[in-house]
C-alpha cells in the first residue's frame, strides 16, 4: 500500500509558515536575511520514529481452504463481506458448495476395488490360521513318530543301554530329553519370519562361520559298535537279551542232550558186546546221538551269528529310525517355517492392501463431504488469501464456476478480536527498528484517532516479491500487534505507523530543511545583524522534521528555513568573498526518518 504524504505536507508547510511569520518580527529590512524565513534554534525533548504506512491486518486468519483431490467448480458461494454470527455457526450456514459429481463417480469405481481387497484380505487371513493348525498337526505327528522309534530301540535294547547308546550318538536320550529337543524346535514352528529376521540370522550364520574357520572340528562318525552293550546283561532287559539268553539256552539244553546221547551209546556199545541189546537199537543210539550233535553246533552257530551280525544289524536299524525320526522333525518345522512365513507375507500385503483401500475410500468420503463448506467460527467473509498478492487473487478468482484446485483457499475469516499493521520498513531505518519497540497507529477511516501497538515480528531477510519488479528497493516486512479491540477496525484499512526509536530527553534541534550537506559535512545560515553566517555544525539523530544539534548552535539563534543563494550568503557574511561564476550550489539533503517533536516550537 502506498504511504501518505498528506500530513506530512501540511506540518512542513505550517512549520515555514510560523517561521516567516517570525522572521518578519524579528528581523529588519533591507538585507539579505530579509528575503529568508527563519526559525530560532529549539532545546526541549524529542521524539524519533519511523514513519511507515500500511494496511490493517487480522492476526489470525481462518482461512476455508479446498479439500478435494480433483479440479472442481464452485456451484453457490456466500457473499463477500458477509458477517457470520454465532446463530450461523449453530445452524451449520453454508458457505460454499462444491460440485462432486466427478467424486461421486469415483467413490462408485473404488468401492468394487475395495470389496475385491476386503475379500482378499479375509482369505488371507484364514490361510494363516489353517497354515498355522497344519504345522502344528505335523509337528506333532513327527513328534509322535520319533517317540515311537525312542520307544521300539528301548524295547529291543533296554532303557539303560538305549540311553547309553544315544548319549555316545549325541542324541537325545530318553522321552524327557526328546520332549526338551522337540520344545526347542517347536517354537520355531509359529514364528513370524520378516525380511529383516532372516537377514539379521545369515549376518550371524556367516559371522559364525566366519569365527569358525579357524577351528577345524572332527566329523562326527555314526557307526557305533554296538557288541560291548551285548555284555551288559544286568543293566537290560529288553528283546536282544530275551533272544540271548533264549539262544544261550538253547544251546545249554541241546549240549545237556549231547551228554545224556553220548552216554546213552556209550552204555549201547557196553551191553551190545554182552549181547545184551541188539545191533538195530545200537544204531538207532548212534543216530540219536548225531542228531543231537548237529543241534548243538546249530545252536553254537545262531547265536554266534547273532551276537556278531544280527544284534548289531538290529540295534543300527532302530538307531537309524530314531535319528531319521528327529531329521525329519526338524526338516518338518523348517518347512512349516517357510510355509507360515509365506502365509504371513501374503497376509501382510494383503493387510497393507486393505489398510491403504480404506484410507483411500475414508479420504473420498471425507472429500464428499467437504463439497459443502460451512460457517466454522463467527466473522467477516472474504474471498480469496488476504496475505496473497491482488495479482495471484486476480488470477485465482473466486466465484461461482470458476474451478478451484486442492488446497486453494476459497474464503478467508479474519479473526477481528486481534488486529495488527503490516507495514515495509526500508533497508536504511531496519537497523534501528527492533521487536518489541512502541507504536503509534492512525488509521485513515478514523481520523484523531490514536492507537497503541509494539513491534511483533520482523523479517530477517528483505520482501522478495518487491525486489522482482524494483531490484534496488530492499523493504523488510514487519507486523504491528495494535493493543486493544476496536470494533470500527476491519481488514484491509489503510494506517500509518509510528515506530518510535529513541526519547531525547533534552536537546538543541532545528528543522531539517535548514541544514545544508556538503561533501559530508552538515552547514546551517545563522540570522546576524540583518545577513545570513555560513556555520558548520554537528548533528546527531533526525526525524522527518527536526534534527538534532550537538555542537554549533546556541538556543535562540535564528536559523534560515530556506536556503539562499550562494552569493547573497557570501555578501551577507563578514570575511566572505563573491564566488566565481559557473561554482557548483550546494543543495540540502532531508533525512528520510520520521519522528515528532514534543516540544513547542
Amino acid at each position: 500500500m502506498k504511504k501518505g504524504k498528506s500530513n506530512k505536507g501540511i506540518i512542513i508547510a505550517g512549520v515555514s509558515v510560523l517561521a516567516a511569520v517570525g522572521w518578519w518580527s524579528l528581523s529588519g529590512g533591507g538585507s539579505a536575511a530579509e528575503k529568508v524565513p527563519t526559525r530560532l534554534v529549539q532545546r526541549g525533548p524529542l521524539e524519533i520514529s519511523v514513519l511507515q504506512g500500511g494496511e490493517i491486518r487480522a492476526l489470525h486468519n481462518n482461512e476455508v481452504k479446498s479439500e478435494i483431490e480433483i479440479p472442481t467448480k464452485i456451484l453457490s458461494l456466500i457473499p463477500e463481506g458477509y458477517l457470520i454470527s454465532e446463530e450461523d455457526v449453530k445452524d451449520g450456514k453454508v458457505l460454499i458448495e462444491l460440485d462432486s459429481t466427478d467424486l461421486k463417480t469415483k467413490i462408485e469405481t473404488h468401492e468394487i476395488d475395495f470389496q475385491t481387497t476386503v475379500s482378499n484380505y479375509i482369505d488371507a487371513d484364514e490361510n494363516r490360521e489353517i497354515q498355522k493348525s497344519e504345522n502344528q498337526t505335523m509337528v506333532r505327528d513327527t513328534k509322535q513318530t520319533a517317540i515311537f522309534a525312542l520307544m521300539d530301540f528301548e524295547k529291543y535294547l533296554g532303557r539303560e543301554v538305549t540311553g547309553a547308546i544315544l548319549t555316545a550318538a549325541a542324541l537325545p536320550s530318553d522321552v524327557d530329553a526328546f520332549e526338551k529337543y522337540a520344545a526347542v524346535l517347536e517354537t520355531q514352528a509359529n514364528t513370524s519370519v520378516t525380511s529383516e529376521a532372516a537377514i539379521s540370522k545369515r549376518g550371524a550364520a556367516s559371522k559364525v562361520g566366519a569365527s569358525k574357520k579357524s577351528v577345524v572340528t572332527p566329523p562326527v562318525s555314526e557307526m557305533i559298535d554296538f557288541s560291548p552293550f551285548l555284555e551288559q546283561k544286568a543293566q537290560s532287559d529288553g528283546e536282544a537279551q530275551q533272544k540271548l539268553r533264549q539262544l544261550e539256552d538253547d544251546l545249554l539244553l541241546h549240549r545237556s542232550e549231547l551228554a545224556l546221547a553220548k552216554q546213552k551209546v556209550e552204555s549201547s556199545k557196553r551191553l551190545a558186546e554182552k549181547k545184551f541189546v541188539t545191533a538195530a537199537q545200537m544204531e538207532n543210539d548212534l543216530v540219536s546221538y548225531d542228531k543231537v550233535q548237529l543241534s548243538v553246533k546249530t545252536s553254537e552257530t545262531a547265536l554266534a551269528l547273532f551276537k556278531k551280525y544280527e544284534f548289531s544289524k538290529q540295534c543300527a536299524i532302530y538307531l537309524a529310525a530314531y535319528r531319521e525320526a528327529l531329521n525329519k522333525l526338524q526338516r518338518t518345522i523348517r518347512a512349516n517355517r517357510s510355509r507360515m512365513a509365506q502365509a504371513e507375507t501374503r497376509f501382510t500385503t494383503a493387510k497393507r492392501r486393505y489398510e491403504m483401500e480404506l484410507a483411500q475410500r475414508e479420504n473420498l468420503e471425507l472429500q464428499l463431504k467437504a463439497c459443502v463448506i460451512k460457517a466454522p467460527q463467527p466473522g467477516l467473509v472474504a474471498y480469496g488469501d488476504l496475505n496473497a498478492s491482488s495479482s495471484y487473487n486476480y488470477s485465482n478468482s473466486i466465484e461461482e464456476g470458476a474451478t478451484v484446485r486442492l488446497r486453494q483457499t476459497l474464503l478467508t475469516i479474519p479473526d477481528m478480536s486481534q488486529m495488527g499493521v503490516r507495514v515495509n520498513v526500508h533497508e536504511s531505518q531496519i537497523k534501528k527498528v527492533r521487536i518489541g519497540q512502541p507504536v503509534k497507529v492512525r488509521v485513515d477511516a478514523e481520523p484523531g484517532k490514536e492507537l497503541d501497538g509494539r513491534v511483533a515480528e520482523l523479517a530477517v531477510l528483505p520482501d522478495s516479491s518487491s525486489s522482482r519488479y524494483t531490484p534496488n528497493l530492499k523493504v523488510y516486512p514487519c507486523t504491528i500487534h495494535i493493543n486493544g479491540y476496536h470494533p470500527w477496525m476491519k481488514p484491509g484499512m489503510n494506517a500509518k505507523v509510528e515506530i518510535i526509536v529513541d526519547q531525547l530527553a533534552d536537546v538543541l534541534y532545528v528543522p531539517v530543511q535548514s541544514i545544508e550537506v556538503e561533501q559530508d559535512h552538515h552547514f546551517c545560515y545563522i540570522s546576524n545583524n540583518g545577513a545570513l553566517e555560513r556555520r558548520e555544525i554537528s548533528t546527531g539523530l533526525f526525524n522527518d522534521e527536526f534534527i538534532e544539534v550537538r555542537d554549533g548552535l546556541q538556543g535562540g539563534e535564528a536559523v534560515a528555513l530556506a536556503l539562499p543563494k550562494k552569493a547573497e550568503a557570501d555578501m551577507g557574511a563578514p570575511g566572505r568573498s563573491e564566488p566565481e561564476p559557473g561554482a557548483p550550489k550546494s543543495k540540502p539533503s532531508k533525512p528520510k526518518e520520521k519522528a515528532v517533536a514534543v516540544a513547542t516550537p
